[in-house]
């Protein structure tokens, strides 16, 4: 489930704490026009999002999430922020994590491509240097390269299809 609202404070405050402190975008435009957001005067994340008493698609297909005109706001930096600024997030995960999680709904085959793009991008690399070392002054270690080839190998799953 995605919310895009503050919960009520006196049901939920976990949820209310976790939302005040991770999940809340600015502030930014007139009260803050040196937020790293803004770009020629406008939030390029668009914010403040406009209210909606339910979730829809836009024409495009995109998202417009529940973002209902309550009582409930938050102050940041002295100023108040109420639903409008609220980034969508799952309500468990976040208070699981006591971090920031944008979760958004992905409806497009267009999605797909930022999906998998990192798993797609090709193999981690890392270099090594393997050296041999003798006990024995005089002996020289043995050292069995096929072997050594094999254990710094790797392998990813799309190699192995």
């Amino acid at each position: 489930m995605i919310s895009a609202e503050i919960p009520d404070r006196s049901v939920d405050l976990d949820g209310y704490e976790a939302v005040e402190n991770f999940m809340i975008h600015g502030p930014c435009g007139i009260a803050n026009v040196n937020c790293p957001c803004m770009v020629n005067g406008k939030c390029s994340k668009c914010f403040p999002k406009k209210y909606s008493e339910e979730t829809m698609l836009d024409d495009e297909g995109f998202p417009i999430y529940r973002r209902r005109k309550t009582d409930a706001f938050v102050e940041k930096q002295g100023i108040i922020l109420d639903n409008q600024f609220v980034i969508p997030y799952n309500r468990n995960l976040l208070v699981k994590f006591q971090g920031h999680i944008n979760v958004e709904l992905c409806n497009h085959s267009r999605s797909i491509k930022y999906l998998f793009k990192y798993i797609n991008k090709g193999p981690d690399r890392a270099a090594a240097v393997i050296e041999s070392t003798s006990t024995n002054k005089g002996d020289p270690a043995t050292h069995d390269e096929i072997k050594s080839y094999l254990d710094c190998s790797y392998r990813s799953m799309l190699e192995n299809i």
